[in-house]
């Protein structure tokens, strides 16, 4: 095993360290404005990110978002670290028109593109079945859905995306016919019936696949369930106090728009990587020339957009959560002040 992994591990990259990347003959107009476009993406990936993440941890901001909190930031600090280890090394090879970063940085970065985005959908996997539980059995959510079972979870979803990006790593295909900034995917990587295809099919539809589709079904029966609330609340608003109806029905207005937030982040995920993977599917069945290096590395850099996604989310539906970032920049303000002043005193 050790010696087919150095094979692998210095023969792909050696033979694609002279390659060029596509942007490469892109116009510099093209180039500049594509970098421009990633690198406003990657700024607001690491600091909307890092708000959620601070909003949560440090300031106890639980009831901002109708969600748990722990997967929450789960799923954060994954697309904080997209925006901080991958995207500017993507950003990096657009300007420069091939792999600048060496080959150990090319695996790692490899695997992290991996880890990171498959542990975005299966987080948001969680927070779909998480709204189910708090919708369907609101009187035992408490007691089912505990701080170390949903913690447990995350740490076996982290696992389970580990795994889909270990075999790469392994020979199994090579990581450049997956991303494809970092290298060239020859042809011979990937024969039809081989363990390329069978790998390809297998991480599109135990991941990206049976993700979608659990979403799918988890919030159709969320939705059929505040439908029926609704209708129930409806009448025994004759039977029962205006204010106690009132209750009830911000109660159910709160879950139902804490799922449909849920649903929004899961619908922008789909959107953004929906090409990506539609298109493995694709040169799976007729080649990985299928397509062409530009479509390949579009529709890479469309999915990536997703992890600045969230937080925007957030900010837009909730208040709560615009007014907790707010105090976190008048805090920070306060205290630069104060270690300004305290300086120039000392002084």
């Amino acid at each position: 095993m050790s010696g087919n992994f150095t094979n692998f591990c210095c023969t792909d990259l050696a033979t694609s360290e002279n390659f060029s990347l596509v942007t490469s003959t892109w116009p510099t107009s093209v180039v500049v404005l594509t970098a421009i476009i990633m690198i406003a993406i990657n700024l607001a990936t690491i600091v909307g990110n890092a708000l959620v993440t601070v909003a949560l941890v440090k300031m106890n901001a639980l009831k901002v978002i109708p969600a748990n909190k722990d997967a929450i930031v789960s799923l954060a600090v994954a697309d904080l670290f997209v925006g901080l280890l991958v995207m500017p090394c993507a950003i990096g090879s657009v300007v420069a028109g091939k792999w600048r970063f060496g080959r150990v940085w090319g695996k790692l970065t490899a695997f992290g593109n991996f880890l990171f985005c498959i542990s975005s959908i299966m987080h948001l996997t969680l927070l779909s079945v998480d709204r189910y539980v708090a919708i369907s059995r609101p009187l035992v959510y408490s007691s089912v859905v505990t701080k170390n079972r949903v913690r447990g979870a995350c740490l076996l979803l982290w696992i389970y995306s580990t795994l889909w990006a270990l075999p790469p790593l392994f020979g199994v295909v090579t990581y450049e016919c997956f991303i494809p900034y970092i290298g060239k995917c020859f042809e011979t990587e990937w024969p039809r019936g081989k363990g390329a295809v069978w790998f390809t099919a297998s991480v599109v539809c135990c991941t990206y696949g049976a993700a979608v589709l659990v979403m799918c079904c988890v919030h159709f029966k969320i939705f059929n369930i505040v439908a029926n609330q609704s209708r129930r609340i409806s009448v025994e608003l004759k039977k029962f106090r205006a204010n106690n109806g009132l209750e009830t029905r911000t109660n159910v207005a709160s879950g139902r728009k804490g799922a449909l937030t849920i649903l929004i982040a899961i619908g922008t995920y789909v959107v953004c990587w929906s090409p990506f993977c539609l298109l493995l599917i694709v040169q799976t069945a007729h080649g990985k020339a299928t397509g062409g290096p530009t479509v390949d590395i579009t529709t890479m850099f469309i999915g990536f957009a997703n992890s600045a996604c969230n937080p925007l989310i957030y900010s837009i539906r909730y208040k709560s959560f615009r007014i907790a970032v707010k105090r976190m920049f008048a805090r920070s303000n306060y205290y630069i002040k104060n270690l300004f002043w305290s300086g120039i005193s000392n002084a």
